[in-house]
């Protein structure tokens, strides 16, 4: 997700239809300059290198976000279009990894992509299957990685609270959440709200790093020198 604001100005967006590295490629009404939907850069146009500030978000299901936050407003749409709203037009290529430029004859897999000051790492779902509770480095900037399996939602959150750093021990993974214990209070925590739930640290929220889920095999396409995440070290990108 990213912020529609560039400097001053306020941009508006459509959908081109084309592709750049398996990436679709968006236009801003104001300047048709043409964005990669990947890495939020403008590759043509007058805003051509210019990148738009990302936006913290989770991406689950909606039964989950709906127990977690029952309070949230639904942009919908009129019910006359909402059919095609049910149905992801990438779901072919997800199965068969038959893009337009690779023909990669096997399913696609998903990671999250987590995006810090001091560079990027791409976390693949293999791994977060085995570690649903990770702490991490991203160059000297701490993260703190939350995969609910059930759901498939993972979130990444800086594990600091009233500037001390948090070190949890594994979690208990529910319907809905995971229930993380912080080792130096003993206060129980959501993993995917980052809240303090109960303890000495109740109300203390974890801030959400900015992330997106990834196709893990166009990870290499837009962020050539950035790693892949995996619990016996570190793997390099490969084109």
């Amino acid at each position: 997700m990213y912020a529609r604001k560039v400097g001053d100005e306020v941009l508006d967006f459509g959908h081109r239809g084309w592709l750049f590295e398996e990436s679709f490629l968006f236009y801003d009404y104001q300047t048709d300059s043409l964005w990669v939907q990947a890495t939020g850069e403008a590759i043509d146009g007058r805003y051509k290198g210019t990148r738009l500030d990302r936006l913290p978000a989770t991406q689950t299901t909606w039964s989950e976000w709906r127990q977690l936050h029952p309070d949230t407003r639904v942009l919908s749409r009129p019910s006359q279009k909402n059919n095609r709203c049910w149905r992801d037009t990438y779901d072919l290529y997800y199965t068969t990894g038959k893009g337009i430029k690779y023909q990669r004859h096997k399913a696609l897999s998903f990671g999250l992509a987590v995006i810090t000051p001091a560079g990027q790492k791409l976390y693949p779902f293999e791994e977060l299957e085995k570690q649903t509770l990770l702490a991490d480095n991203i160059g000297s900037y701490p993260v703190l990685i939350v995969f609910h399996p059930t759901s498939r939602t993972a979130v990444a959150w800086e594990p600091l609270c009233k500037g001390a750093k948090l070190e949890f021990n594994s979690p208990k993974i529910e319907k809905t959440d995971l229930l993380m214990i912080d080792r130096r209070t003993g206060s129980t925590w959501s993993g995917l709200t980052g809240r303090c739930v109960s303890g000495s640290e109740q109300g203390c929220q974890l801030r959400q790093l900015t992330s997106t889920q990834f196709v893990v095999e166009n990870w290499p396409l837009h962020y050539p020198a950035a790693p892949i995440y995996h619990r016996d070290g570190i793997v390099s990108p490969k084109r």
